[in-house]
């Protein structure tokens, strides 16, 4: 048993406290004003039958986001069920940098949950996945699309010092995904608090992207955009809390995306600088690690 798999059942509080004067409930986590000023001195018992009663309050009033009660192993096994269904997919990155690992059908996939930590791994996908304790789990409607699974961390618990421009961060000594294992990796320098994209790769392009490091993101594609597509090295993405590696083929510009794992770069949605797609709104106060997605 590790150290965090029984954690006591988190707080349903997402940061919306308005009391629907009819029924006296939060309308941003469906309790009422006796659960939220008792919750901290209430037994796991009491919490408990709190959760199991929020689904019905909360589909009463309509609530687009809900706080999960996963922690620690929990949580872990929870995203590990729902990543063993085949099409499922986990999307790590900001908006327009991003790492899509999905499970075709008859891929193997080896799942390990142990240590506090959920390891998953395709022939040319791996993921590593912390259940901090204040990792937390989101329900969230999307208008005309599948309900989603967001893992996101408070804004306090984002990336901080990320690079504003291409950065040589050394030899990637914890690598996944055995290609080019301890190899340099280079930060693309896109500065964003809620996702690292990264590259490890050979020593021909690491030579490349050495010439060109101090540059800032988007000026650099005119010199690494041709060598990175090309050498398809693998993409690391790092969100708080996971590690996201992607070793397939890089496809041609306005070409279709590979059904299996897959990354995006795409400087306009970029520019944007949105953490998640426009229809995933995150609650206020939170950066997300991952969006977990039912297989269509």
């Amino acid at each position: 048993m590790s150290r965090i798999d029984r954690l006591p059942p988190a707080s349903p509080c997402i940061a919306r406290c308005v009391i629907d004067e009819a029924s006296q409930l939060c309308t941003g986590c469906a309790r009422s004003l006796d659960e939220i000023a008792g919750w901290g001195s209430a037994s796991e018992e009491v919490r408990s039958a709190v959760w199991a009663e929020l689904p019905a309050r909360a589909a009463r009033f309509g609530l687009k986001t809900r706080r999960l009660s996963w922690q620690g192993d929990t949580l872990l096994a929870e995203t590990a069920r729902r990543l063993s269904d085949e099409g499922a997919r986990l999307i790590a990155g900001v908006w327009g940098a991003s790492g899509e690992l999905v499970r075709l059908p008859g891929t193997p996939c080896t799942v390990q949950i142990g240590d506090g930590a959920l390891n998953l791994t395709l022939p040319d996908a791996a993921l590593r996945l912390e259940a901090a304790r204040y990792l937390t789990a989101f329900e969230i409607d999307r208008p005309d699309a599948p309900t989603l699974i967001a893992l996101a961390v408070p804004v306090g618990r984002a990336i901080r010092d990320a690079p504003a421009a291409l950065t040589a961060l050394g030899p990637d000594d914890t690598a996944l995904l055995t290609r080019d294992a301890g190899g340099p990796r280079f930060d693309l320098g896109l500065e964003r608090r809620a996702a690292r994209f990264t590259v490890r790769c050979n020593a021909p392009l690491a030579a490349t992207l050495t010439r060109a490091a101090g540059t800032t993101w988007p000026d650099h594609l005119s010199r690494t955009g041709l060598p990175l597509r090309d050498a398809s090295p693998v993409r690391v993405i790092e969100t708080p809390c996971l590690r996201l590696e992607i070793d397939a083929k890089i496809p041609m510009p306005d070409s279709t995306s590979p059904d299996g794992p897959h990354t995006h770069l795409l400087p306009d949605h970029i520019a944007q600088g949105l953490d998640t797609p426009p229809t995933v709104p995150m609650p206020a106060g939170y950066v997300a690690t991952a969006l977990i997605l039912p297989a269509k």
